[in-house]
């Protein structure tokens, strides 16, 4: 197995510096912003705008919950299977893990480990580099908000970047709302046109990636190009980006 070596910058939603090392598994829990990069044979990325949601899992005190617009990290077309987070203190390790079950019981378990090379208090190193070296991955975030046992509420909205972006055949759209409400995630051509709605209905605040195969509302395959995609909550126009699909 890879042992994952990142970049963290970790601070409070107030201005507080915590050290990764002093804390528990429960201090995890809460919406992680900020970039990330990757260099490897097949992909190539840098800065890439990044979220991380961890949250308390009802089933297990031994885990969280986590869901993330980073497809290093996060699978997306994998969202069936249990996507979770541990902490070791003794090793100074955080695993980021999909575990894969049926009613029959578990088919398998997928984990990446991450290793803390540096922590003063105020910046903690880590970066990823596979064992033929053609592979580093870096993430700089901040813990803008934490959970401790209870949600917290976002405090903007937001529309993420879609990714893979130019993508073929399918990318995820990850977004974050303020509060609960109906909602709608629009895809248009470069003609204004209405292609594809998303989701059109209630959704609840917090963080939320939603998935685009190409398709139209008749779920017909639409052709390569330029697209639009747009978030709206409620009565409001929040944002909107342009992706790439290829053929």
């Amino acid at each position: 197995m890879d042992m994952l070596r990142k970049k963290y910058y970790i601070f409070s939603a107030f201005g507080l510096v915590f050290q990764l090392g002093a804390m528990s598994l429960g201090d995890f829990a809460g919406y992680w912003e900020g970039l990330e990069s990757l260099s490897s044979p097949s992909i190539n990325y840098e800065d890439r705008e990044l979220f991380i949601s961890l949250r308390h899992n009802a089933n297990s005190d031994e885990n969280l919950l986590y869901n993330s617009n980073s497809y290093f990290i996060y699978n997306g077309y994998l969202d069936w299977a249990a996507h979770y987070c541990t902490y070791d203190k003794s090793e100074n390790q955080v695993t980021f893990g999909r575990r894969f079950t049926t009613p029959l019981g578990i088919l398998g378990t997928n984990e990446l480990v991450y290793d803390i090379i540096d922590d003063d208090g105020t910046r903690i190193y880590l970066e990823y580099i596979s064992d033929d070296g053609l592979t580093t991955h870096s993430l700089n975030i901040s813990l803008s908000s934490f959970l401790g046992v209870e949600d917290i509420i976002p405090e903007t909205a937001m529309l993420g970047t879609n990714y893979p972006n130019p993508f073929n055949p399918s990318t995820s759209i990850p977004i974050r709302l303020l509060k609960d409400e109906h909602t709608r995630i629009s895809v248009f051509n470069s003609n204004g046109s209405l292609i594809k709605d998303i989701h059109n209905g209630h959704l609840e605040s917090g963080y939320h990636i939603f998935k685009w195969n190409g398709t139209n509302n008749y779920n017909l395959n639409v052709s390569a190009g330029i697209y639009f995609y747009k978030l709206y909550q409620g009565n409001n126009f929040i944002s909107t980006k342009k992706m790439i699909l290829l053929k």
